[in-house]
């Protein structure tokens, strides 16, 4: 039997190695379009409502680990000093929240959210919010000139400067300490009773 079988191999070796070649460069084909993706977003329940709207929008508003506190204004624009104030005690909130990372907290009061601009000597820039801000007409026009300046138009406040966010975010891949989880708890106790002031 095995020598019935060895004898037809070697009557037949050149179509077997053709036939072994040919299998080889569709494999090699086959294996060079190969892709892996261990995503985190295949893990999902693609079909639930709240995978849904996150899918919606995660381009706009980035990833799972980011909290967006939105604030708005009634009539007229952001200009005003309890707008400021109410700002302010967000931004405050917003670092001071268990689980952010400080570092990545983005608000109009945050010393990251700076604009650079082209004058005579080179390039100037500074913080979007000076630090000898105080509420008065002529701030509010300098801090909407920087906010024009810092690109943060459309981003961290509204296009017809009728609101504006204080954006956090959870650190990647979560904490061993479990403050993720506490981060998401308050987030829920804040999203069930919204302010209206």
């Amino acid at each position: 039997m095995i020598d019935r079988f060895t004898n037809w191999v070697f009557r037949h070796r050149l179509m077997l190695v053709c036939a072994f070649g040919v299998l080889t460069l569709f494999m090699a084909w086959q294996a060079a379009h190969l892709r892996v993706d261990a995503s985190f977003n295949k893990s999902l329940p693609s079909d639930h409502p709240y995978i849904k709207t996150f899918t919606k929008y995660q381009s706009e508003f980035g990833g799972a680990n980011r909290v967006l506190i939105a604030l708005m204004t009634r009539e007229g624009d952001i200009f005003t000093p309890e707008f400021f104030a109410q700002l302010k005690g967000a931004t405050d909130e917003g670092i001071f929240l268990t689980g952010v990372d400080r570092a990545q907290v983005q608000s109009l009061y945050t010393p990251n959210v700076r604009y650079i601009e082209v004058v005579e000597e080179g390039f100037s820039g500074g913080n979007v919010m000076p630090a000898d801000f105080r509420p008065t007409p002529e701030s509010f026009a300098r801090v909407r000139e920087n906010i024009i300046k810092s690109g943060k138009l459309g981003r961290l406040v509204a296009n017809g400067f009728t609101g504006a966010i204080v954006s956090a975010a959870a650190p990647r891949g979560g904490s061993a300490d479990g403050a993720e989880a506490r981060l998401h708890a308050h987030c829920r106790r804040i999203g069930g009773h919204p302010r209206t002031d």
